[in-house]
């Protein structure tokens, strides 16, 4: 629903903003680093473990800003992220664990 711009994006989150910038440089081993936020909603390459964490860790994040009651506040899902990028299985596991979340707060 991010990626369909239904809601608001958040104000402390720019359009523009890269994905290394916003979740660290550690992403810069597995994600472009010119990759923004947005287009990490809008990538739907569900067969890539980790292209699917970054697309719900991405939502997630956005959710964290702009729902009140997601159980995990910025800095959990950035750290969730950040956990699931050492190896796919880590990957599809914190991104089964925010998806969930995801679609419990839509």
């Amino acid at each position: 629903y991010w990626s369909s711009r239904r809601e608001a994006w958040p104000k402390m989150v720019p359009l523009s903003s890269s994905v290394s910038k916003i979740f660290g440089w550690q992403t810069l081993e597995r994600y472009q680093s010119e990759l923004t936020l947005l287009e990490a909603t809008n990538r739907n390459d569900d067969n890539n473990a980790f292209v699917h964490l970054l697309r719900e860790s991405s939502a997630a994040l956005l959710n964290s800003y702009s729902r009140k009651g997601f159980p995990y506040p910025s800095w959990k899902v950035k750290s969730l992220l950040l956990q699931g990028l050492v190896s796919e299985r880590a990957a599809t596991e914190q991104a089964s664990r925010l998806s969930a979340a995801n679609q419990d707060c839509d």
